[in-house]
């Protein structure tokens, strides 16, 4: 023998383990909803949205990691458009977990808080019938860098509690009546 003793574990050490290593699994998500569209978690159950102020754009509503949710004007009525590839790469969207949903947190209209089925499938968090996206371009909270972009067949918003595009702030597309002629 190598002078080692084998080690014989209980059936109720055995059944804890198996609850400690499946709880460890469930929280392994970042819960950021990355690129490709996975889902946002932030609970066993569920996606968690909140409001939060977003620098000079007042309140808007946030993913559970305080990042900035956006609309795209194309998507009224709970329509979603931003299904390629290039579109969510840039444009992440809020998802919720298989068979979770979305919880109305600090600051919202539980009734306004919603989901809809994607053309692939997948179960996108929406506010006021808009479906929810994150931007690539927002690496920590409170930013709106998306703000005004003109793309994807839409011009995209931070979304305020209200329900409402929060329109005003800045623009990251030149504007015609800017003077300079473009």
């Amino acid at each position: 023998m190598n002078g080692r003793r084998p080690i014989l574990l209980s059936a109720g050490f055995g059944a804890v383990l198996a609850v400690l290593l499946a709880a460890c699994a469930s929280t392994g998500s970042t819960g950021k909803s990355g690129p490709s569209g996975s889902p946002a978690a932030s609970g066993a159950n569920g996606v968690t949205v909140n409001a939060a102020s977003v620098g000079i754009l007042g309140t808007a509503l946030v993913d559970p990691q305080g990042r900035t949710l956006y609309i795209l004007t194309a998507d009224q009525g709970a329509k979603v458009t931003c299904t390629s590839s290039s579109c969510t790469s840039v444009w992440p969207p809020l998802l919720v977990p298989t068979g979770g949903s979305a919880v109305a947190g600090s600051g919202l209209t539980a009734s306004k808080l919603g989901t809809v089925k994607t053309p692939s499938g997948a179960m996108q968090v929406t506010y006021n019938k808009w479906p929810l996206y994150t931007y690539s371009g927002d690496s920590s909270s409170g930013q709106a860098n998306g703000q005004g972009i003109n793309s994807f067949g839409g011009v995209w918003h931070p979304i305020a509690p209200t329900g409402q595009p929060i329109v005003g702030g800045p623009s990251t597309t030149p504007s015609s009546s800017s003077g300079y002629g473009y």
